[in-house]
């Protein structure tokens, strides 16, 4: 073990950081062989670290939902006064929500829009399934509302709606 003013890289060999860590918090807490202990937990978080991403990326997603939902009714709050002077205010929360949702979309899934090109100029129908929350419909509108600003309107089931928020 290095005594209490020598630092991990002193001597002729220079130690690994891991191994240096495990020698700083030998000392620090007075416990031997943490090493053991460390290799054990680390062990651990592996095997653990599949079921946590099954409940984590549910988790980003329904905060995101809630954070839009929060940030238009702050929006709508503060802009109650220049809504009756301005013609659509609504312009700026469209542009944010959708480059939130989009790059989500990308960072989490890789979720990339081919073909909007044969999407019609006038109205269309876009027929699509979804799982069991509305995601990749949202992904899809915050696209097409970068790529073309345009927007769609949902026909839904009665079980959408009743979602919180």
């Amino acid at each position: 073990m290095t005594g209490g003013n020598e630092s991990c890289t002193a001597g002729p060999t220079s130690m690994f950081y891991l191994t240096c860590l495990t020698y700083i918090l030998e000392e620090w807490t007075g416990v031997e062989d943490i090493g053991d202990y460390l290799s054990y937990a680390f062990y651990i978080l592996w095997l653990l670290f599949p079921l946590v991403l099954v409940f984590v990326l549910p988790g980003v997603i329904i905060v995101l939902f809630y954070v839009s939902i929060l940030w238009l009714h702050i929006y709508k709050r503060k802009n109650e006064i220049k809504e009756a002077y301005s013609h659509d205010v609504w312009i700026a929360a469209r542009e944010m929500l959708a480059t939130m949702w989009d790059g989500h979309g990308r960072i989490w899934h890789g979720y990339e829009l081919h073909g909007i090109e044969n999407i019609p100029q006038g109205p269309g129908l876009v027929v699509f399934y979804h799982g069991a929350t509305p995601v990749d419909y949202m992904y899809f509108s915050a696209r097409l509302h970068i790529m073309k600003k345009r927007h769609c309107s949902v026909v839904a089931d009665h079980f959408v709606f009743r979602l919180p928020g």
